[in-house]
C-alpha cells in the first residue's frame, strides 16, 4: 500500500446492518488521490442512473486523502460525496476541523454508507472497530445536542463527531453535515441524504497511524508548503487577521457582491457587513482546523442587544452575502445569529440566506404576502423576519415548508410567475459573487459540476482581486468585464481546484496561490510514493472533473443545463464598474466545450475520455448524447 493511506474502506449497509472492510486497488489511488476523487469514482460506478437521491440505493461517501491527518498544513479535511437531493447531480462538499483527522486515525480512508436503517442509529468508529447504536433518543436533537449526548454515552469528550440536525431529519433538501459542532459539508444536502437513512451520527476516535512513503522529501516539501502559506499576503495576512469576509469591501468595489438577490452588483453597507467591520465589534479570537496556520475562523461573542447570546463560529464570506447584502441586510449581528442557527438546525447557511433572499423578493414584488409568509414582513432589510425564517425552514413550520425543498420545487408551490426570479444553476443557489462583475464567474456557474458554485476555482478573487497563478499560464492583468481569454485559464484551475480538494487540503492555500501545482505535486509523490510532477497533477484534475461531468450527463444534464439566470444575461448591471453590463454566455460556453474535448451538448467525446482512462462510460454518454438530440429535434 502506497504512502498517505490507511489502505481500507470501511462499507456500512444499514439496510443489512453490515459492515465490511474493502483495500482501495492502488491504480485507482494513483489515478484519483482520494476526497472528491475517489467519492466520484466510487458514485459513479455504484448508483444507477435515476437513483431517487433519498432513496436506499443512494450512496453517501465519506473521503479522506492521503494528505489528511499528516503534518501538512491545512491537512484536517475530509470530502462528502453523494447524489444531491436538491439538483439530481453528483455533489461534493468538504469540511474541516478534525473529523477526518480522527477517521483516518481510526484506520480508515473512508466510509461508504448504503441502504437505509428502519430506525435512526449513530456509528462509533472505535480505533478500527465500527459500531451501530440505537440513536431514538437523539433523533429530534440539534446537532449542538447531538454532538454533546453522543459524547456523554460513549464517556469521551474528546470524541470527534458528524451529525445532522433537525432540517437533514426533516429531509430538507439543503440541510448540511455538521462535524465539530460547526464545521459544515453542506451544499447539495448531503444531510438529508443521510436523514434518509436514518443515520443521525458517526462519532470516531484512533491512535493509529500511516506513512510517508519517503520521509526525507516529505519534510522538505512540508517545510516549503508551510513557509509558502505563511509568506503569502492572503493566506499569511489577509485571512488570520480578517477571515475571508476581509475582501467584502474589495469585492464591493468591483461591483460583484451580490445584492438582493443578485438585481445589482454593490451593497450600500458592505463595511458594516465585512471581516474588518467583525473584528472591531464582535470577535472574540481566532481558530483553525486541525494543522492549520491560516486560523481563518472567527470565533465571536455579542454580549447585548436583540442578538445577544450569540456566541461562536462566525459566518463566513458566502453566508455573510447570503444573509447580509442578498437580503438587504447590513446588520452584522443577525447575519451571525442566522449562521450560527443553520449550524445548529444543520442547514447549508448559503442556501438558506439566498432562499430567504428570493422570497424577500418575491414579497416585495406582491408575488407573496403576510397571508403567505404567516405575518412575518419579509422585506428586504428586515433582518428579524430573515432571521425568525431558520428554524421554520429546518423544521418545516408554516413558510419553511415552501422552501424547505429548493428553489425549484417552491416556485411550483407558489406560482404567479416566482420562478422568473430564481437566481439558481441547476436548482443550486448562487453564491457570493455577482455574474455581470466577474464574467468568469458567469461561465463558472454554468458549467460547475454541482451547480451554482464559486468554489472551484474562486474564479471571482483571480480577475477582481488579481490572485494570480504562476504555474497555470494565466495573464499578468484580469478584466473582470469582459469575456474574452477566461476559459484558457479557468479550465487548469479546475483540475488544480479538485485535485487539491483530493489531497485533501483547503482551498484557502490555493484561494491566492499561496502553495502552486508543482508544490502539492512533490508534496504528494514524498507522502505516497508515487511519481507526480505539475501537469499529472492536474491530469488527474481533469479525469476527476470529466467523471463528475459524465456523472451528470448520465442523469440527463446537458447543455441546455448550462444556463444562468435570465436577469444575468438580459438586464443590465445597474451600478458599479460592471454598470450597463451582462453576461454574453454562448459565446464562452462555446469556447469551454471546444477546449474540454467535448461536443456541442456539452458530453465528453469518447478521445476526450480515452485519453483519461475513462473510456468504459462512453456507452452511458452515448445513450445520453442520443436521447439530447431527440430533445433538440422535439
Amino acid at each position: 500500500m502506497p504512502g498517505g493511506y490507511t489502505g481500507k474502506i470501511l462499507r456500512v449497509d444499514l439496510t443489512q446492518d453490515r459492515f465490511s472492510i474493502e483495500k482501495p486497488d492502488e491504480a485507482v489511488l494513483r489515478d484519483y488521490i482520494g476526497g472528491e476523487g475517489l467519492g466520484i469514482k466510487y458514485l459513479y460506478d455504484e448508483v444507477p442512473a435515476g437513483c431517487d437521491p433519498l432513496e436506499p440505493e443512494n450512496r453517501l461517501i465519506f473521503m479522506t486523502g492521503p494528505v489528511t491527518g499528516s503534518l501538512a498544513p491545512t491537512s484536517g479535511r475530509h470530502c462528502v460525496t453523494t447524489k444531491s437531493p436538491l439538483t439530481g447531480c453528483q455533489t461534493t462538499s468538504h469540511a474541516g476541523g478534525y473529523w477526518g483527522t480522527q477517521l483516518k486515525l481510526a484506520g480508515y480512508d473512508g466510509i461508504i454508507v448504503q441502504g437505509q436503517s428502519p430506525d435512526p442509529v449513530y456509528l462509533f468508529i472505535d480505533d478500527g472497530e465500527p459500531k451501530l447504536y440505537d440513536a431514538g433518543s437523539i433523533w429530534g436533537r440539534d446537532v449542538f445536542q447531538t454532538d454533546l449526548l453522543v459524547k456523554e454515552e460513549l464517556h469521551d469528550h474528546k470524541l470527534s463527531v458528524t451529525a445532522i440536525g433537525p432540517a437533514g431529519e426533516n429531509l430538507v433538501k439543503f440541510a448540511s453535515i455538521q462535524n465539530d459542532r460547526d464545521r459544515s459539508a453542506a451544499r447539495g444536502g448531503s444531510g438529508a441524504v443521510m436523514g434518509s437513512k436514518k443515520l443521525k451520527a458517526i462519532a470516531v476516535r484512533g491512535t493509529q497511524s500511516f506513512f510517508a512513503a519517503d520521509p526525507g522529501k516529505y519534510k522538505a516539501s512540508m517545510d516549503e508548503l508551510l513557509e509558502s502559506v505563511y509568506n503569502n499576503v492572503i493566506s499569511g495576512s489577509l485571512l488570520p487577521k480578517n477571515g475571508v469576509t476581509g475582501i467584502m469591501d474589495m469585492i464591493n468595489d468591483h461591483g460583484a457582491l451580490p445584492t438582493r438577490n443578485h438585481q445589482s452588483g454593490t451593497f450600500e453597507h458592505a463595511h458594516n457587513i465585512s471581516g474588518q467591520k467583525m473584528s472591531e465589534t464582535m470577535l472574540t479570537r481566532t481558530r483553525g482546523c486541525y494543522c492549520c496556520n491560516i486560523h481563518c475562523t472567527r470565533l465571536i461573542n455579542i454580549p447585548y442587544g436583540p442578538y445577544h447570546g450569540t456566541r461562536g463560529k462566525g459566518p463566513d464570506y458566502d453566508a455573510t452575502v447570503a444573509f447580509g447584502s442578498q437580503c438587504g441586510n447590513g446588520n452584522l449581528e443577525a447575519a451571525a445569529r442566522a449562521n450560527l442557527w443553520c449550524d445548529q438546525y444543520g442547514l447549508d447557511s448559503v442556501t438558506t440566506g439566498e432562499m430567504i433572499a428570493w422570497a424577500m423578493e418575491l414579497y416585495e414584488r406582491g408575488i407573496i404576502n403576510r397571508h403567505d409568509t404567516r405575518g412575518l414582513d419579509l422585506k428586504f432589510g428586515n433582518h428579524e423576519a430573515m432571521v425568525a425564517m431558520v428554524p421554520k425552514i429546518a423544521t418545516r413550520m408554516e413558510f419553511g415548508a415552501v422552501l424547505a425543498d429548493g428553489l425549484n420545487e417552491a416556485a411550483r408551490r407558489i406560482g404567479k410567475g416566482a420562478e422568473e426570479y430564481i437566481m439558481a444553476v441547476k436548482n443550486l443557489n448562487l453564491p457570493g459573487f455577482e455574474a455581470r462583475g466577474s464574467k468568469v464567474m458567469g461561465l463558472q456557474y454554468a458549467v460547475d459540476n454541482r451547480g451554482g458554485d464559486d468554489l472551484r476555482p474562486y474564479g471571482a478573487l483571480i480577475e477582481c482581486l488579481g490572485f494570480r497563478s504562476k504555474e497555470l499560464d494565466m495573464p499578468e492583468r484580469f478584466d473582470p468585464v469582459s469575456e474574452a481569454d477566461k476559459v484558457e485559464w479557468l479550465l487548469p484551475a479546475q483540475h488544480y481546484s479538485v485535485a487539491v480538494n483530493s489531497l485533501v487540503c483547503c482551498m484557502f492555500t490555493i484561494i491566492g496561490y499561496s502553495v502552486e501545482p508543482g508544490q502539492y505535486a512533490r508534496h504528494l509523490s514524498a507522502i505516497t510514493g508515487f511519481s507526480y510532477d505539475k501537469d499529472s497533477l492536474l491530469l488527474v484534475g481533469e479525469r476527476i472533473w470529466n467523471l463528475q461531468r459524465a456523472f451528470n450527463v448520465r442523469e440527463g444534464f446537458t447543455r441546455k443545463d448550462d444556463r444562468l439566470p435570465d436577469r444575468l444575461t438580459t438586464e443590465p448591471a445597474p451600478s458599479g464598474p460592471a454598470a450597463g453590463s451582462t453576461v454574453h454566455l454562448d459565446r464562452m460556453l462555446e469556447a469551454y466545450y471546444e477546449a474540454r474535448g467535448w461536443d456541442r451538448d456539452g458530453i465528453p467525446t469518447r478521445d476526450k475520455l480515452r485519453s483519461l482512462g475513462l473510456e468504459h462510460v462512453f456507452a452511458d454518454l452515448d445513450r445520453a448524447r442520443t436521447e439530447a438530440g431527440k430533445q433538440a429535434a422535439a
